[in-house]
């Protein structure tokens, strides 16, 4: 009896609403690969729609207990979960969606030698716009997430090039994207899995996780369109020196009023004031 083929995993890390759910998913859709999405936590997904095995749950009450360190343990049972969920699916292939700043790079590689991943890094005003636009406030930090999006970014920052990606990027060279994702894991592929990829990308709309979200679209992204981050986030964002050099460095605005409202003129609010002075008004007897 022949030994069973090594799944080979291909990782997408990244900070919760940065793009890595319709990175992850759209990477594996050229060949229909298993997603292993969030599978270390925090969430218990063997229910629908995810229908995962009882392990994850335990992986997930495995993770808390180690506070959330890459220990042998944890490492074991999430690589048997991994190679469950590839072969269920027949593949020889999984990606693992970790959107979380949960274990270093260096843990990664010392418990995972054989695996690749990438880091994937976005604005972060586009990223606080998706929170609030949602009404996911709960999961922002102290300081607007500033000081843990700097944690993210120092480690981004010190990887080599090859295994980082810039969100932005997907919308304008797709296919150097998936290219460098393929490159990164180390997949052999063809311009023809790349165009799948792309073709996934553009008709789904990955909401949150692997929910897709048939009333928006990838050019319509609710990120994009609001402008809903609060001002002090804004200013605190765009005054440290650290994130005006990181913004500059990957080409992302500095202009405030391209992430939050814009104060109405001294004439606007002169012509809401007089409307609100010439509306009739309900005198009740």
């Amino acid at each position: 009896m022949s030994a069973p083929k090594q799944i080979h995993v291909g990782w997408v890390f990244g900070l919760a609403r940065s793009g890595s759910s319709i990175t992850a998913y759209a990477s594996a859709a050229p060949w229909g690969l298993p997603v292993a999405d969030e599978i270390m936590g925090p969430w218990d997904r063997t229910g629908e729609p995810y229908n995962y095995p009882p392990e994850q749950a335990r992986l997930v009450e495995m993770f808390k207990a180690s506070q959330s360190r890459l220990t042998p343990e944890v490492a074991a049972q999430t690589r048997k979960l991994l190679e469950e969920l590839a072969r269920k699916q027949g593949a020889d292939r999984i990606v693992s969606k970790h959107p979380h700043l949960r274990f270093t790079p260096e843990e990664m590689i010392e418990q995972f030698p054989s695996d690749r991943g990438v880091w994937l890094i976005r604005n972060p005003l586009r990223r606080l716009a998706s929170i609030h636009a949602r009404g996911w406030t709960s999961i922002v930090r102290p300081n607007h997430d500033l000081d843990y999006f700097r944690e993210y970014a120092e480690r981004w920052l010190n990887l080599p090039d090859d295994r980082t990606l810039v969100f932005e990027s997907l919308k304008r060279d797709p296919r150097a994207y998936f290219g460098k994702i393929y490159s990164a894991w180390g997949w052999a592929y063809t311009e023809a899995d790349i165009d799948k990829a792309i073709a996934y990308q553009r008709a789904k709309y990955h909401g949150a996780s692997g929910e897709v979200e048939a009333d928006h679209t990838p050019r319509d992204a609710v990120s994009e369109r609001a402008r809903s981050v609060p001002t002090e986030a804004v200013e605190l964002y765009l005054r440290d020196p650290f994130m005006r050099d990181l913004f500059n460095r990957l080409g992302w605005s500095l202009r405030k009023y391209d992430y939050c409202e814009r104060p109405p003129t001294p004439l606007v609010r002169l012509r809401r004031k007089l409307r609100t002075l010439t509306q009739p008004r309900d005198h009740g007897s």
